[in-house]
Order: C-alpha cells, then structure tokens, then sequence
C-alpha cells in the first residue's frame, strides 16, 4: 500500500500536466478527450510499474551483496581472532627456545672452560714430552750421521777404486778356414793384442765385460774371381754385412767397420753369409778388431 500510493501521486501529477498542455479543440467530443487521456494514464502505468519491478530487483541484489558482506566480515574476524592466537603461540614458543638456547650456550660457555683448562694442562705436558724426545732425536740423528758420514767415505773410497775403467782393445787375425759355409763363424787364431781378455781365439767371438760404446773393425783378402760374403754379427743379429768380387789383379783388401752400443755379456763375431765364401792373403792382411771407445 505504501508503494501504491506515490504511484497514485504521480499518476494525478501526469494527469494535470497532460491537461494543462492540451490545447481546447472545439472539434473533438468530451469522449474521444478521455479515451485519449486514458491511453496515456494506462501507458504511463505500465512504464511505472516497470520501473517498480527492476527497483525490487535491484533492491534484492543490494540485500544480497549487503549480506556477502556481512559474512565475509564474520570470516575475517574469524582470521583475526586465529591470527591472534597463533601470534600468542608463536611468541610462547620463541621465548621458550631463546630461553632454552641460552641456558644450553651457558652450559656449553662452562664446558669450554672447563675444557680448556684441561687441555691446557694436557698440551703443557704433551709439549715437553715432545721436546724431550726432539732432543733425543737430534742427538741420535747426530750421533747417526757421524757415522753414517764416515761409512760413505768409505764406500766412496772403494767406489773410486771400482770405478777404474779397464783398457778394452783386441786385434786378431789369421783365419782357421779361408773357404767357409754359410753361417760359418770366422775364427782369427792369431791373437796380437787382447786388453781385458774379451776375445776367444778358440770360438772368434768377443764377449763385452764392460758395457759402453764400441767399434769393431775387419780387413780380409779376396782372390782373383772369387766371391766373399761377410757379416758383423751382434747378439745373432748381422749389424754390418759385406759383399766383395775381386775381377782384375791377383787380389784385392776390403773393409769394414761398425759401431755398437752393447750391453754386458753381449758377443759380436764375424760370420759368413754365404756358401763358397773364399778369403785369400797373408794372415796379416785378413784381422778383426775392436775396442771399447766410450762408456
């Protein structure tokens, strides 16, 4: 009823205005004046009552929005009140670990203290334990290189008189055979000079007792047309062949040499490389040599 009544107001109100603007029309019947007239009432209240119907429409979105905000007001200080008391046992449990922290750095400032003095002690006697068996050491380290200087000495002096180097050096000639077979050795008999005992006049072979750099030197005869096949052999291995064909003349020398850096024991001989091999001369034109030259 309260909302019907500003409506019949404003109805009365529209009703005068039309009134004032209508011009009199001596023409038109008191009839046709009202149909008009109420064609316009009835359509100004349908223009009212929708203007009415999206005014509680929109009142009902207000109430709603109005209680979303009450309950969201209530849920805030409901988080409020949780915050509170979350700091209330925040703060409880903070003072209770500071307290027990510093209780336990208490603890722990009296044991270092305690630790201290005992490690005090321990290390003053540690030390002078130390220094006791240092100075013990040193002595029987001094007492030890005294001896141990005159024990080198010593060695030394036995050492220089092992380290004389011995004279290596041997020439021998005049072959066993001057027809040989492949693989034959050639032995020189005849022995001029043989420093250090190192070649066998009864094999042809020297055999290295000191180990170094060495050259080894043979000279032989070849008759005329005839064919020599010889070899510096070391260790089995032919480190210096030869190949020689004397074709004008009664005979020709040839020679060769190598050097040889040998180990102790090795043996280096003079072998034939081939079969018929035929040597020719008088036993000092056909000779093998060597000599240590370096060690």
């Amino acid at each position: 009823m309260l909302l019907h009544l500003p409506n019949m107001f404003l109805l009365m109100n529209i009703f005068h205005a039309t009134v004032a603007r209508e011009q009199s029309c001596p023409a038109c019947s008191r009839y046709d004046f009202e149909e008009r007239l109420l064609e316009r009432v009835l359509r100004n209240e349908l223009v009212i009552e929708t203007m009415l119907k999206e005014t509680r429409e929109t009142n009902v979105k207000v109430e709603s929005a109005l209680k979303l905000i009450h309950e969201d007001r209530s849920r805030l200080e409901d988080i409020l009140d949780s915050l509170k008391k979350s700091k209330i046992e925040i703060d409880t449990e903070i003072n209770g670990t500071l307290q027990g922290a510093l209780k336990n750095m208490s603890n722990a400032l009296v044991f270092m203290e305690h630790l201290q003095k005992e490690v005090g002690t321990k290390l003053d006697n540690t030390i002078k334990t130390a220094m006791t068996n240092i100075s013990d050491a040193v002595a029987e380290m001094t007492q030890n290189a005294s001896k141990t200087g005159l024990q080198l000495k010593k060695e030394t002096e036995i050492l220089k008189d092992q380290l004389t180097i011995p004279f290596i050096y041997f020439h021998a000639n005049s072959p066993a055979d001057y027809s040989l077979d492949s693989g034959q050795d050639v032995i020189f008999t005849n022995v001029r000079v043989n420093e250090g005992q190192g070649y066998d006049p009864k094999t042809g072979i020297f055999t290295v007792s000191v180990p170094g750099l060495y050259l080894f030197t043979v000279h032989y005869n070849v008759y005329y047309s005839t064919y020599t096949y010889l070899a510096i052999t070391h260790q089995g291995i032919q480190i210096q062949p030869s190949f020689s064909h004397s074709v004008s003349g009664e005979f020709a020398t040839f020679s060769m040499q190598v050097f040889i850096r040998a180990a102790m024991s090795d043996k280096i001989w003079v072998e034939s490389t081939h079969r018929d091999t035929k040597l020719h001369g008088s036993d000092p034109h056909n000779s093998f040599s060597g000599a240590l030259i370096h060690m």
